[in-house]
């Protein structure tokens, strides 16, 4: 291209990728590689059909990574981009070689195990052989601990670890048979079935460990137990003779039973048999004092639920009242109520219409009086636009406010006629509505005479 006079213009300088997107792609070619050579070891040692889905993962590896490379190359020509399509095409680059890191890495690292488990499989079983021996040498020292458990303890409190000794034995018994079938399978040249073998034997030694400490286990946690027992007994005792303080100030039924039931379970945990048995003894004792304490705290707070109650079931009953009030003032005169009052009447009736969706009783009490007194302002805005109307009528009636003297004689006795309508029939209404609670106070300070 020429530039006129200037001659041709100097080429601009060539567009180079940030570092984020190069080492990106760097890395995503280098995935690529490795899965590639992984990929041939993993097949060599478990055949095609196990590396099957391996195989396809790293297909689609690379045909994201002939995009990254595309984008790439759309980013390096000589064609001009803006800012916001350069930042396109960068994402869309990190975006795909992200992609290959995905599809290559959890296949290539699974099978890199696999290869190493098999490679290490005359290692893995010589010690799982070790740590069976060194099991085995326990299961006599856990019975003896047994032994001595039954003389303190009883037959229902040491069930749960009765039997594991013997199921400890034959676990050790069950290891051995698969440690000799993973060797076997490894001198067969059968790898992936060698590692499920050794995967089972390690799997039997570790359940067969965790019977045996079990067992140890259990005298320590029974010597606890009765230590939380002796707390427990002592804390019941005296929430029994709180609650009879307070039975003695008010009798309920639901607490007298409760202390009764945790009573005869103090009273059962203190005998010699119980602590033979701690756990059983210490579930029972804490269950009845859970449901003492509870009743005897909703006896507590009952009274200030009571107090909430009647606090929320007054406010409820003034906001009923306002908002009737209100609305009956509005109906009654429809025509001369303004905009200001039906607003706030009808923000009332919603506040008091959502009441029970309110569950804090203290903000249902706030939004009750809040209803009540946008009610109260509804009336009050109601006998303002009644009084302006009054205040009309009377002008007309007595002429006030007429351009021409004050209106009597002839004209006056017009508007006088006009019973039928008009502000006339509004104080028809209003009179008759004076006997609404005093709602309409005011409006009779004229003496009218309708003849």
């Amino acid at each position: 291209m020429f530039g006129g006079i200037f001659g041709r213009q100097k080429p601009s300088p060539a567009p180079e990728v940030t570092p984020e997107v190069a080492e990106a792609l760097v890395r995503a070619d280098e995935t690529v590689r490795r899965g590639t050579d992984e990929l041939g070891y993993a097949t060599a040692e478990f055949g095609e059909v196990d590396t099957r889905e391996f195989a396809t993962a790293l297909t689609q590896a690379r045909t994201q990574l002939r995009e990254a490379f595309r984008l790439n190359g759309l980013l390096l020509d000589d064609e001009p981009e803006t800012p916001q399509q350069r930042q396109q095409l960068e994402a869309g680059v990190l975006a795909t070689t992200a992609e290959v890191d995905r599809l290559v890495r959890a296949p290539a690292s699974a099978f890199a195990t696999r290869r190493a488990a098999l490679r290490d499989a005359p290692t893995a079983i010589a010690r799982l052989r070790a740590e069976s021996v060194d099991v085995a040498s326990r299961v006599a020292e856990a019975r003896g601990a047994l032994a001595t458990l039954s003389t303190r303890y009883s037959e229902e409190a040491i069930v749960a670890v009765a039997n594991n000794p013997d199921q400890a034995e034959a676990l050790l018994q069950f290891t051995e048979r698969s440690l000799g079938l993973a060797e076997r399978r490894h001198t067969a040249g059968r790898g992936e079935e060698a590692t499920k073998a050794i995967r089972v034997a390690s799997d039997s030694v570790r359940r067969a460990d965790e019977l045996l400490d079990a067992v140890t286990d259990y005298e320590v946690e029974a010597v606890h137990a009765e230590s939380i027992l002796t707390a427990v007994l002592a804390d019941s005792r005296s929430d029994i003779a709180e609650a009879r303080q307070l039975l003695a100030a008010s009798p309920d039924p639901e607490v007298d039973t409760a202390a009764a039931a945790l009573d005869a379970a103090v009273t059962a945990a203190a005998t010699g048999e119980a602590s033979r048995d701690p756990f059983t003894t210490l579930s029972r004792l804490r269950a009845s004092n859970e449901s003492l304490d509870r009743l005897v705290q909703e006896r507590r707070n009952r009274p200030e639920r009571e107090r909430r109650r009647a606090h929320l079931e007054a406010a409820h009953a003034d906001a009923d009242r306002q908002v009737a009030l209100a609305r009956t003032l509005i109906a009654d005169y429809p025509g001369f109520i303004g905009p200001d009052s039906r607003t706030r009447l009808a923000q009332a009736e919603r506040l008091l219409g959502g009441l029970s969706l309110v569950e804090d009783p203290q903000a249902a009490v706030a939004q009750a009086r809040q209803a009540a007194d946008l009610a109260a302002d509804a009336a009050a805005l109601a006998r303002r636009d009644l009084e302006a109307a009054r205040m009309r009528e009377h002008e007309q009636r007595t002429g006030w406010g007429e351009d021409q003297g004050y209106g009597w004689g002839e004209d006056r006795g017009r508007r006088r006629g006009g019973r039928g309508g008009g502000a006339e029939g509004l104080l028809g209404g209003v009179i008759g509505g004076m006997v609404l609670g005093g709602l309409l106070d005011g409006l009779d300070d004229f003496d009218f005479d309708f003849d």
